[in-house]
């Protein structure tokens, strides 16, 4: 549902109605009316409230994309809610260019497929040339596959609890996955996957678990896990000619079906779902950039910020227990704050080479800003490994017309986010090494290789093309 409609509705508020004989089916609507009106007023309270753990020090700007930030979050939830169906399933993205959630990677396409764990779905794909699939170079020219998929099915949506004891219960975890390095696939590209909670007797190619047997960290209990939802990450990195996937769900003993139309339960359900859920994922988002992120303050009074600042912490696993986080992703994680005048210098050496590695910031509100538009990402095919085998990524918000170089699009604090993920796991001693230096401008000639590259505004100006046709592709936004 168009946002504005949604607004409009906003408005407009419970309607009164002729007594026509629904008057009971009418008092219904206006009583889930009224819970999901209720949920738009929390959400907005954990926008500005303290005790919802809102960012701290908003200005006009970062004011302004919190409101979208939530409007984002209730456009998702509208389409989760009013169109996915797991006995008629489609793929729903989860986040996009307005809906963005979960410090989102910007290289990565996030799609959702609903599903029940008692039944079987097959998931058809095609995928242009996936010779990186099998190699990890960078070489192939022409349209090409993502640089990594991956397939997941997952207990639950990270945040709709609003409670961070979500991560310690395992409510949202990962059954079993399966990625494009061993995705089997003929010579065309095509691929078809199965998913359900046993593999079929003689049944051979790709399969993923819907349901499980699977300890917990946080409460060592084993408990049968059922999987609700097919997650799917297309990441990019040659943003020029990677294509996303060509993908169909289906359920095996629904196709054909008629899907029954919406009745008042549906709808009704559906507000009363969105109005108790939409704060819940405001308040989580908050409270996790708050209590382990240590986004704001030392939190804990341990003498340390688990995110430092203008640095980032050496590269590891995600710390959720068993969560939906990408699987064999390892994350590197830090905070910038910088004056106008200055720039962190990132120094990343690679003693082996990941297939995939991308640097992202993001906003107090968890979102990558402004990819489109902004050199505010940058992937390991944007960024070229130099011949010392480094890195170097220049974190500013002023363009010092130099490779590398991570736009903050204005904000002064945000995060820092880095992605590694490697076709086999690296002993510790292969793993990047990071090194930090916060300088002036004028000083950053003085820490950087001789022939580091530089980058005119013209070149500036055509990366920037490259990142809005890619992004005008990825969402379908033609």
């Amino acid at each position: 549902m168009p946002i504005l409609i949604c607004v409009v509705l906003l408005m407009l508020g419970p309607l009164t109605f002729a007594d026509d004989g629904n008057e009971s089916v009418h008092r219904q609507y206006d009583q889930s009316w009224e819970v999901f009106i209720d949920g738009l007023q929390q959400a907005r309270q954990a926008l500005i409230a303290e005790q919802a753990f809102a960012p701290r020090d908003q200005n006009s700007r970062i004011s302004a994309e919190g409101y979208r930030y939530l409007l984002g979050h209730l456009e998702r939830m509208l389409e989760m809610h009013l169109r996915l169906d797991p006995l008629y399933p489609e793929f729903h993205a989860s986040m996009n260019m307005l809906r963005k959630w979960t410090i989102e990677n910007p290289d990565a396409m996030y799609l959702k497929a609903p599903i029940r764990a008692d039944g079987y779905y097959k998931v058809r794909g095609k995928a242009a040339n996936t010779a990186q699939w099998q190699t990890s170079e960078r070489t192939a020219s022409g349209p090409k596959a993502p640089r990594l998929v991956t397939f997941q099915t997952i207990t639950a949506v990270p945040g709709d609890s609003g409670n961070l004891q979500e991560m310690a219960n395992c409510s949202n975890q990962t059954l079993d996955f399966l990625n494009s390095f061993n995705l089997e696939l003929d010579a065309n590209g095509q691929f078809e996957l199965l998913i359900g909670p046993t593999r079929p007797a003689g049944h051979q190619g790709n399969f993923l678990l819907s349901k499980k047997s699977m300890d917990c960290p946080g409460d060592t209990e084993t408990r049968v896990r059922q999987a609700s939802w097919l997650a799917v990450r297309e990441i990019f990195s040659d943003w020029a000619n990677e294509q996303a996937l060509q993908l169909d769900i289906t359920r095996l003993d629904h196709v054909g079906h008629s899907r029954p139309p919406l009745t008042t339960s549906d709808l009704n359900t559906a507000l009363e779902e969105i109005g108790r859920v939409l704060p819940r994922q405001i308040r989580f988002w908050n409270m996790l950039h708050e209590i382990p992120l240590e986004v704001y303050e030392d939190h804990n009074k341990d003498g340390r910020r688990n995110m430092p600042v203008n640095d980032l912490n050496p590269p590891a696993p995600p710390f959720t227990a068993g969560g939906v986080a990408g699987s064999q992703q390892i994350y590197s994680g830090g905070l910038y704050e910088l004056a106008d005048d200055e720039v962190l210098l990132i120094k990343v050496e690679f003693p082996q080479e990941p297939h995939y590695v991308g640097f992202q910031l993001g906003t107090p509100w968890g979102e990558g800003p402004d990819q489109q538009n902004f050199t505010s990402s940058l992937s390991g095919h944007q960024n070229p490994l130099n011949a010392q085998g480094s890195r170097y990524y220049l974190v500013s918000k002023l363009d010092p017309g130099l490779q590398g170089w991570v736009a903050t699009t204005g904000l002064q604090q945000g995060t820092m986010s880095m992605r590694f993920v490697f076709r086999e796991p690296p002993e510790t001693a292969k793993l990047p090494r990071i090194q930090s230096k916060l300088l002036k401008r004028d000083q950053l000639k003085y820490h950087l290789p001789e022939k580091h590259p530089r980058i005119s505004a013209e070149q500036r100006n055509e990366q920037i093309a490259v990142r809005q046709a890619h992004i005008k592709r990825r969402w379908r936004a033609y």
